[in-house]
């Protein structure tokens, strides 16, 4: 993988940043070199600083990865640069300064498309809120205003999806205001979080406290699983269960726990966990079901509830997933739609986002000290 920034730079950008592993990292953070190697070996369009959406069968010219895409690999870069800054720190600031070229301005309002203009406009909020996130934790790392400016600029338009109809939450596409959506509400609440920690500002916590108790009224069945939307303005709910979006709500009560101290929010953290674990792990090898992009989700909350309960059954739930997972590869590496699938096959493209989940999956896990089988 290419080096952009000499050894004694990155010394000096890395002075109090984590620990980086040496020859003997985690075989979790080994899984995640591999995935990361692969994706820059074949994904990396260099004369752009982007990533391609997908490659392989069909895939005559690579174009740019959407951005909720953008901002899995993203995630990736900045967990495994967290552990390992030497070799992927110079990845997450060039990633994120080539996700600038994604920033449009649409009805007098700053956001990031779906992909690079000049094209229509198709902004949408929950995109924005994955990208806001993912661009905040570069810029832990990273530390270069314009990486916050961006950050910012896709918070605010997200949550300029909110307004009263169904009491609240936030809709799923900008100029298609007929839902108010989990995958929405969901990040943005982590988004939230995560401005409150960096900046201490009061106004982000209320807003996390909002969004997330609009999703509990609104959304939350009784078992703790929550489902997909609400529609607007007729107010049916579509019941689908998808594993972001209990991992979203999770997640945030981890954190608002920690944050308050309030022991309500670590009681339904554990709820949601053990109905979420009930729903989506299947029971012969452990894998998290479903779409992997959503799956990484999960793994990221049960890890969440580990650092908050300490309650080590979580990091053994995710090192018997992705153990699995890491055995669903194909001969080239890659990983299928779904984490519980066969490997892909040669005659369907294979795509970015599929890979930078199990990537981040897989660094997250390393980060939390998670182990897993060969």
């Amino acid at each position: 993988m290419r080096r952009t920034l000499g050894v004694c730079l990155l010394v000096s950008l890395l002075a109090g940043q984590p620990f980086a592993y040496g020859a003997d990292r985690s075989v979790a953070a080994q899984w995640g070199d591999e995935t990361l190697a692969a994706i820059e070996k074949s994904f990396a369009m260099p004369e752009r600083s982007l990533y391609a959406l997908e490659i392989g069968a069909g895939v005559k010219k690579p174009r740019p990865g959407w951005i909720w895409d953008a901002s899995v690999q993203l995630g990736a870069l900045s967990a495994a640069a967290r552990l390992d800054p030497k070799t992927y720190l110079s990845h997450v600031r060039a990633y994120a300064v080539a996700l600038r070229s994604y920033r449009t301005i649409h009805n007098d309002r700053p956001g990031l498309d779906v992909n690079p203009p000049p094209k229509p406009s198709d902004r949408y909020y929950d995109d924005n809120a994955w990208i806001s996130y993912a661009l905040l934790e570069a810029y832990e790392l990273t530390r270069d205003p314009k990486d916050l400016a961006l950050a910012l600029d896709a918070y605010r338009f997200t949550m300029s999806g909110e307004d009263d109809a169904q009491g609240g939450g936030i809709y799923w596409h900008e100029d298609r205001p007929t839902s108010k959506n989990a995958c929405s509400s969901g990040p943005a609440m982590l988004a939230a979080l995560k401005l409150h920690a960096l900046t201490g500002e009061q106004a982000y916590l209320d807003t996390a406290k909002r969004l997330y108790d609009w999703t509990r009224k609104h959304l939350q069945d009784a078992n703790g699983l929550v489902s997909d939307s609400v529609a607007v303005p007729a107010g049916k709910i579509d019941g689908a269960k998808y594993t972001y979006n209990s991992a979203t709500l999770l997640r945030a009560a981890c954190i608002l726990h920690r944050v308050t101290h309030d022991k309500a929010y670590l009681d339904e953290a554990q709820r949601v966990a053990r109905a979420a674990e009930k729903r989506f792990i299947r029971a012969s090898d452990g894998v998290i079901t479903g779409s992997g992009k959503l799956a990484v989700k999960l793994v990221e909350a049960f890890l969440e509830l580990y650092e908050t309960d300490h309650d080590d059954h979580w990091r053994q739930v995710v090192g018997k997933s992705l153990t699995a997972l890491h055995q669903h590869r194909n001969a080239d590496g890659w990983y299928a739609q779904d984490w519980q699938a066969p490997p892909p096959s040669d005659a369907k493209p294979i795509r970015l986002i599929d890979q930078s989940a199990a990537a981040r999956a897989y660094w997250v896990a390393a980060e939390h000290g998670v182990e897993v089988r060969p």
